[in-house]
Parts: structure tokens; C-alpha cells; sequence
């Protein structure tokens, strides 16, 4: 599906109250932005979360020459890994993990990275039952 300009505004979490880590920064600053759409349910998710927990933003828009490096690197990882699975399935499971950047909600301010963290802001671990 091609992308196309829904005329969305790209907004700055940084300023709506949330907590924001800088671990993927980049000089821009385009990684603490997000569609306008994609802040308020992300600000609703918060208001619903137990007394106790947070979101810690990560990251929200990525550019396309960031997302093809990080989707290139992780497909020559997992090809190296896997040497003899066919190359559609490669590319099928490359797709799992990092979208390829011609499709990459990232690049259009529509996905962000999350985690939670407790009332101290320590992320949470998940634990296996």
C-alpha cells in the first residue's frame, strides 16, 4: 500500500506529561515525535494503566535511512543465522521484528516504542509464570 500524507500533525511527546527516555535520540529530535492521533491514545493508555505503573516512551518517528539500517542489520543477522531458509521466508521473518522501511509505521509518526516502568520509573521485567 503506498504511503500517503493523511495531514496529521507530528507533535513532541516531551511537552504532554509523559515519562521519555533518550536512549534512541537523534540530533533532530524527530524520535520524541508522534502523529497527534498516536499521542492521545497513547495518553489514554497511561490514564488507564494500575497505580503504580507508567509508560516510559522509547521512540516514536523514525526516518527512512535510520529504519533501513536497523532492518538491514537485523536481516543480515538473522540470515547468518539461518543460512538455508529460502529467502521468502527470510524476508517473512525479518518482517517480525523490524518492519521493512518501505511499509515502516515508524517512518509515518504511527508506531512508537513503549515499556513500563513502576512508580519509580524502573522498568519492568516480564516474568515468566
Amino acid at each position: 500500500m503506498p504511503v500517503r500524507d493523511c495531514g496529521e500533525d507530528l507533535v513532541d511527546v516531551r511537552s504532554h506529561g509523559l515519562q521519555v527516555d533518550d536512549r534512541k535520540r537523534d540530533a533532530a529530535g524527530a524520535w520524541a515525535h508522534v502523529r497527534q492521533g498516536v499521542l492521545t491514545r497513547l495518553l489514554h493508555a497511561q490514564s488507564v494503566l494500575p497505580v503504580g505503573v507508567g509508560l516510559l516512551f522509547i521512540e516514536g518517528f523514525r526516518p527512512p535511512a535510520p529504519q533501513k539500517q536497523y532492518f538491514e542489520a537485523y536481516s543480515a543477522k538473522l540470515a547468518r543465522a539461518n543460512p538455508l531458509w529460502p529467502a521468502a521466508e527470510r524476508r517473512t521473518a525479518f518482517s517480525r521484528f523490524v518492519s521493512p522501511p518501505e511499509i515502516a509505521p515508524h517512518s509515518a509518526g504511527a508506531a512508537i516504542d513503549v515499556t513500563l516502568v513502576d512508580h519509580q520509573g524502573s522498568e519492568l521485567r516480564c516474568q515468566a509464570p
